[in-house]
């Protein structure tokens, strides 16, 4: 009995992660030395620069994720999304120093997340659903840029009223892995 259950209790684990499943496809971090900063205040003016954008249909709130395992702390983030995208902004110290960062990552869909589980096939089939209309790609890279500049804006006005040398076109610059697939 004892065996059902812990083998009932691995089964559900295995498919709540598959359904969870999302890829990291993107990144864009930077260090200021010697700074501080409140992170509410920084993912309230991300907000409000993507409100101020007109930005359609976004969803953001604050979320905690966990720095590792289980019992690890959890980090304060601004989760952005729309459609098949999610961006974790972070704002957080670092030693003396204070970084920024978001990373992006893209969903699947809830049939995708189902037909992956058909052993042999389901990831073939997956991927021969895959054809997007040059229209929800174009909507779907002018999300991402967005909330790109958002941030870039927001670390702007930050540095400025702080006195500090703003970001070099090279430090504005994602590390995009695959925004196309």
């Amino acid at each position: 009995m004892i065996g059902f259950l812990i083998f009932v209790v691995i089964i559900v684990y295995i498919v709540v992660k598959v359904l969870q499943k999302t890829e990291a496809i993107g990144n864009w971090s930077h260090l200021f030395p010697d700074m501080q900063q409140d992170p509410n205040s920084f993912y309230e003016l991300v907000e409000k620069i993507l409100q101020e954008k007109h930005v359609p249909e976004f969803y953001s709130s604050k979320v905690t994720i966990g720095e590792g395992g289980l019992l690890s702390h959890n980090r304060l983030y601004l989760e952005v999304s729309k459609g098949d995208y999610i961006f974790h902004i972070c704002a957080a110290p670092w030693g003396t120093d204070f970084f920024f960062s978001w990373w992006v990552r893209q969903k699947m869909s809830d049939i995708d997340q189902l037909l992956i589980l058909i052993p042999f096939v389901g990831s073939r089939i997956v991927k021969m659903r895959q054809y997007q209309s040059y229209y929800k790609l174009d909507t779907d890279s002018m999300f991402r840029k967005s909330v790109h500049q958002s941030v870039l804006a927001a670390v702007d006005s930050l540095t400025s009223a702080k006195g500090m040398r703003g970001l070099s076109e090279l430090e504005r610059t994602p590390d995009v892995r695959s925004m196309v697939k």
